[in-house]
C-alpha cells in the first residue's frame, strides 16, 4: 500500500511539473495559451491508454515480442522525440534554467526506492535494484550537487554534458536488466520471467510509461540546450 501510495504520489508530483512547464511557456506568449489544455489532455489520455493495458491481459504474457517495450515504451518515446525537435521545445529551454533540468533528474532517487521496494515484495529480482546491476540512483543522487554548481556557473558545459551522457548510458543498462528479466531470463540464467504480473499494472506499470522515458526525455532536453549554450 505504501509503495503504491509513494509512486502514484511521484507520478502527480511529476505531471504537476510538466504542466507548471507549459504554464509557464502559455504565460509568456499568447500563442501558446491553448498548450496546458493540450497537455493535460495529452496526459489524461495517456494514462486512460495505460489504465485499459493495466487492466486487461495485453501485457502480462511475456513471451516474445516485448509487450511492453512496443506498446508502452516505444509509442511515448517516439512522441518525446518528434515534440524535442518542436519550436515551442527550443522556446521552453529558454525559459527554463540548466540548473532545473538538472536537479529534477533527483526523482530517479524515488523511483529507484519504488523498484527496490517492489524486490522485497518479489514484483520484481534483486538484479533490476541498486543492489543488483541497477546504477541509475547515483544519477539521482549527483543531480542534486550538480544543480547546485549549475546553478552557481562552477561547473562546465563539458562536464553537465558527460553527466546526461551517462546518465542515458546507465539509464540503457537498466532497461537492459528489465528486458532480460521479463522477456529473456536465460540470459540471467533462469528459465522463467522472474517479474510478476505486478510489474504491468498500475501503478508501477508507471515506471516504463512514465518514470523512464520522462528521465529520457530530459536529459535529451538538457543536452539540446547544453549544446546552444556551448556554441
Amino acid at each position: 500500500m505504501i509503495l503504491s501510495a509513494l509512486t502514484i504520489l511521484l507520478a502527480i508530483f511529476l505531471i504537476f511539473i510538466i504542466l507548471r512547464a507549459t504554464t509557464r511557456l502559455a504565460d509568456l506568449s499568447d500563442k501558446h495559451k491553448n498548450l496546458p489544455l493540450s497537455m493535460t489532455i495529452f496526459i489524461a489520455m495517456w494514462l486512460i491508454y495505460l489504465s485499459i493495458l493495466s487492466y486487461t491481459e495485453v501485457l502480462t504474457n511475456f513471451s516474445l515480442p516485448p509487450r511492453v517495450p512496443l506498446l508502452v515504451i516505444l509509442p511515448l518515446m517516439a512522441l518525446m522525440i518528434f515534440t524535442l525537435f518542436k519550436k515551442t521545445t527550443s522556446e521552453l529551454l529558454t525559459v527554463t534554467s540548466v540548473s532545473w533540468l538538472i536537479y529534477i533528474q533527483g526523482f530517479r532517487i524515488i523511483v529507484e526506492l519504488i523498484i527496490w521496494g517492489m524486490y522485497r515484495e518479489g514484483i520484481v529480482p534483486l538484479e533490476t535494484t541498486f543492489e543488483g546491476y541497477n546504477f541509475d540512483i547515483v544519477i539521482g543522487l549527483t543531480a542534486v550537487p550538480l544543480a547546485y554548481y549549475a546553478r552557481k556557473e562552477k561547473i562546465s558545459v563539458l562536464a553537465l554534458m558527460i553527466w546526461n551522457i551517462a546518465g542515458l548510458l546507465v539509464l540503457g543498462n537498466t532497461v537492459r536488466f528489465f528486458l532480460f528479466s521479463v522477456y529473456l531470463p536465460e540470459f540471467l540464467g533462469h528459465s522463467t520471467s522472474l517479474v510478476t504480473e505486478g510489474f504491468v499494472r498500475l501503478p508501477f506499470l508507471l515506471i516504463a510509461g512514465l518514470f523512464m522515458p520522462l528521465a529520457v526525455y530530459i536529459h535529451a532536453l538538457s543536452i539540446k540546450q547544453l549544446l546552444r549554450l556551448g556554441k
